[in-house]
């Protein structure tokens, strides 16, 4: 039986929106990791991008305040009509499309706003680059349902996490449908499932907009298998802009 099988799906906090994170379970006992995890990918591939931090780190907010940072680049560009508190979601920006201009009389942006939107998909990563006490990771396979992959990455990551000597940790997964949940990889004598975590929330960090973070590397991912000639330009991106990132698991 399957995780969400096992346990009804229970949304991260902030009712499945990413703009209020979810809190950390077992302040007493925290995590030595956390994963922060969005999938991607099509009907013949399975993709997913995720960021590893010890919780020292994400506690810390470093990581976090630097994707903030970032969202203020972005808004105070002029070429760009992103506000704050908007949510970057990689596949729309890849297709050139940013807020609407509603005083605008064209249908849609010119060819150089969306070039501009674009070109914050590679802005992404070269922040993700350098976020501080982060490691960023893939994860492929065959295409198959968000709950399927979703089960895999986990699975895949559990076993990294156990081959690492790795104690308590825990993911929240992104899924296509930008629902997040968290779940408990704590290793066990034998692999069992992960579960969902459940109960009232204790601690105060949060994985926030790393989220954002890891879905750009999970798109940019997805382009660099798939080859699709309208994304050729971001072929190249992810292995250009993240050439330190753990080889992919295959899940």
């Amino acid at each position: 039986m399957s995780a969400s099988e096992k346990h009804p799906a229970v949304p991260a906090a902030g009712g499945g929106t990413d703009h209020i994170p979810p809190y950390f379970a077992k302040a007493n006992n925290p995590p030595q990791s956390v994963y922060v995890a969005a999938l991607s990918g099509g009907p013949e591939l399975a993709v997913a991008g995720w960021l590893q931090l010890s919780y020292e780190a994400l506690e810390s907010k470093s990581a976090v305040s630097a994707w903030d940072g970032f969202h203020e680049e972005l808004y105070a560009d002029p070429a760009l009509n992103i506000r704050r508190g908007d949510t970057l979601r990689a596949r729309k920006l890849a297709a050139g499309q940013g807020r609407p201009r509603l005083t605008s009389a064209r249908r849609g942006p010119s060819r150089a706003e969306q070039w501009g939107y674009r070109h914050v998909l590679r802005r992404g990563l070269e922040v993700v680059a350098r976020l501080p006490g982060t490691t960023a990771g893939t994860a492929l396979g065959v295409g198959a349902s968000a709950a399927a992959t979703t089960e895999a990455l986990l699975a895949g990551l559990s076993s990294r996490h156990r081959a690492d000597g790795g104690t308590a940790a825990l993911a929240v997964v992104r899924t296509h449908t930008a629902v997040a949940h968290w779940y408990d990889l704590s290793p066990h004598a034998a692999p069992a499932a992960p579960e969902l975590i459940q109960g009232p929330p204790y601690a105060p960090a949060a994985a926030g907009g790393l989220l954002e973070a890891a879905e750009f590397v999970a798109y940019c991912a997805y382009q660099h298998h798939a080859r699709f000639h309208n994304r050729r330009f971001l072929w190249e991106w992810l292995p250009d802009l993240l050439p330190d990132a753990l080889p992919p698991l295959r899940i």
